[in-house]
């Protein structure tokens, strides 16, 4: 899973963090930019439909989102609260970025069924939380918020690079269709996750 490059990531970006966090910048201030350049960016895109550079730029805000809490740790700063705020905002992110999508290219239904399964995919885990203590470690499954980020611009990216339609269907098509099936399987391997953790740590 791509989560799991997650320490690559953080390694390569802490040069920058450190030098981020000299200046004194809030980590805070990168995670609310998170949600405010993404607005800003699918408002273009709703004006433009420029599959291309939205996509680009979405994948910019992704890895803005690695960056806040890279620079918490270099200045000292990290919190339960930063996580959580960071939690919300990348929320806001996906919503608007699949509304817009939506918008641009009218795959409002299985973008629906995708989004849904996405918001499920975190709700599982954060409800389970509330019933037994769970670490973000016991949950590396299918389709984690990187892995559907990845997919979903990827596959709307090669709707303009590639021209390829199977049965009629564009190629982001299929990948919503690929992303509607597995985002709703991870809810299922969260949920029955959830079951045997509530069992062993409720007795």
């Amino acid at each position: 899973m791509l989560t799991r490059c997650k320490p690559l990531v953080e390694e390569a970006v802490r040069p920058l963090a450190a030098a981020l966090a000299r200046t004194g910048l809030h980590p805070s201030a990168l995670t609310l930019a998170g949600p405010l350049l993404g607005f800003l960016a699918c408002l273009w895109f709703v004006r433009s439909g420029e599959i291309l550079p939205f996509c680009a730029a979405m994948g910019g805000i992704g890895l803005l989102d690695a960056l806040d809490g890279a620079v918490a740790r270099a200045g000292g700063r990290a919190s339960r609260f930063g996580a959580y705020l960071d939690a919300v905002c990348d929320r806001y992110v996906d919503a608007m970025a699949a509304l817009s999508v939506a918008r641009v290219t009218g795959h409002w239904l299985l973008i629906a069924v995708v989004l849904v399964g996405a918001l499920l995919v975190s709700y599982a885990k954060a409800r389970a939380a509330m019933e037994v203590p769970v670490s973000n470690l016991e949950w590396p499954d299918l389709m984690e918020r990187a892995e559907r980020s990845v997919l979903f611009l990827g596959g709307l990216a090669a709707s303009v690079l590639i021209p390829w339609r199977p049965l009629g269907r564009d190629l982001f098509w299929w990948t919503l269709l690929a992303l509607a099936i597995l985002t709703h399987l991870t809810v299922l391997q969260r949920v029955l996750r959830a079951r045997r953790l509530i069992r062993q740590r409720s007795m």
